[in-house]
């Protein structure tokens, strides 16, 4: 279980690379991210190795910041993988919010969310 720092930023020509210069310039590591669009709106979720200097350092920028308990597995980087840890979820009816992902070399990193983290993290360590 980890916590994801959530912006959600008027979209605009170089939005990302403006919410992500202060973490850099911290040293702080992003260790999971995705950024979409919904209407004119850029939502930016982050998960980061020191999750409360990220949270302040988008709050010195002024950026409005929520938080969000989400289930982070670091995983073996093969084929099949996510279709296995969705099974797996899906046979104890834990319904999925959000899911995201970040591989290098032989790992993967699997950010989610669902209807039961709690239970999710018992499923998927059993």
């Amino acid at each position: 279980m980890a916590k994801e720092a959530i912006v959600r930023i008027n979209n605009r020509m170089g939005v990302l690379a403006q919410v992500t210069k202060s973490l850099a310039d911290m040293g702080l590591n992003i260790e999971a991210v995705i950024a979409t669009v919904e209407g004119g709106d850029a939502i930016i979720r982050l998960v980061t190795g020191d999750h409360q200097r990220t949270v302040d350092a988008l709050r010195d920028q002024r950026l409005a910041v929520q938080e969000a308990r989400v289930v982070v597995a670091e995983v073996e980087h093969r084929p099949g993988l996510l279709r296995e840890i969705t099974e797996k979820l899906a046979r104890q009816h834990i319904d999925l919010s959000y899911l995201y992902g970040t591989a290098a070399g032989d790992k993967c990193l699997v950010v989610f969310s669902s209807t039961n983290n709690d239970w999710a993290v018992k499923v998927l360590n059993e």
